[in-house]
């Protein structure tokens, strides 16, 4: 059996769906591999071990903006699955002008992918980063913050059942591939079969995402990430409105996505064909 590492930010449906599936269908095995999970949000570059393939495109994506090698092969999803939830009292965006409003952590892409939807908002509300989602949706439930984001971890139904009011949904302004599979420039030159292996994988992974039988879907949202059985036609509607069937996206949206990300950066801006290549995707039906 080969080893991959399979690197993710956050393990919830929004990076590791895909994979989920894949795990359960046996893919994997059938192909030879065993994939290993690792959080790498704070393992350098050079600690990483061989041939490891990440899950987080929006952190491929900042990371090529500073100048790192790197190639997008897969996306998931391109409409970033995080939400802005408001406390008890809290209706509208314009509401958070003076408020206290808990994100992400300043180095993680979906610190900036709040910003921006803040400033076109026309709001500055003060900013306090949270180390995770758990703290943050506890800050908001406790109405110890005005609002929070929230990712996928918790999905928008389950939130508001505990009263929190969603404010915004940011894959609604912001088109941007967030997730599905990256690698360095480095593995993508020396390792096209084994690139090419993995994307045939995850494109089988997509297909169970919009299977008519979701037997499998089920099993793995319920099994893999803890979702609540009796809420599960919630939890698969709001996946397959931000899940990408296709596994990959179009250019004005890679450029645009690029673009974007490289503002809410402060650097320059880089074409979108230096890291995104869909040569791998067998089929666009």
């Amino acid at each position: 059996m080969k080893q991959i590492c399979l690197g993710f930010k956050a393990f919830d449906v929004h990076e590791l769906l895909c994979h989920g599936i894949a795990e359960a269908a046996g893919y994997y095995a059938d192909a030879g591999l065993s994939v290993t999970l690792m959080d790498t949000t704070y393992v350098p570059d050079e600690a990483l071990p061989a041939n490891t393939f990440h899950a987080s495109c929006g952190a491929a994506l900042a990371s090529f903006l500073r100048g790192e090698k790197r190639k997008v092969v897969f996306v998931a999803c391109d409409r970033p699955m995080f939400w802005l939830y408001g406390r008890v009292g809290i209706d509208s965006i314009a509401q958070l002008s003076q408020a206290r409003v808990a994100t992400f952590p300043d180095a993680a892409p979906p610190s900036g992918f709040l910003r921006k939807l803040l400033r076109d908002a026309g709001v500055s509300p003060g900013l306090l980063p949270s180390r995770d989602n758990t703290a943050r949706l506890a800050l908001i439930t406790t109405g110890s913050v005005d609002a929070g984001l929230l990712s996928s971890l918790y999905l928008p139904h389950e939130v508001e059942a505990r009263g929190p009011r969603q404010l915004a949904f940011v894959g609604d302004s912001l088109r941007l591939p967030s997730t599905g599979l990256a690698v360095s420039s480095e593995l993508y030159d020396e390792q096209p079969q084994l690139v090419a292996t993995m994307v045939s994988i995850y494109q089988e992974a997509m297909k169970k995402v919009f299977d008519d039988d979701q037997t499998l879907l089920r099993e793995v949202l319920v099994g893999t990430f803890d979702q609540p059985a009796q809420r599960l036609e919630q939890a698969v509607a709001v996946i397959r409105d931000c899940y990408n069937p296709f596994g990959y996206s179009y250019e004005s949206l890679l450029q645009s996505a690029i673009d974007s990300m490289a503002a809410s950066m402060g650097l320059a801006s880089r074409p979108s064909q230096e890291l995104y290549e869909f040569k791998y995707i067998t089929s666009h039906n």
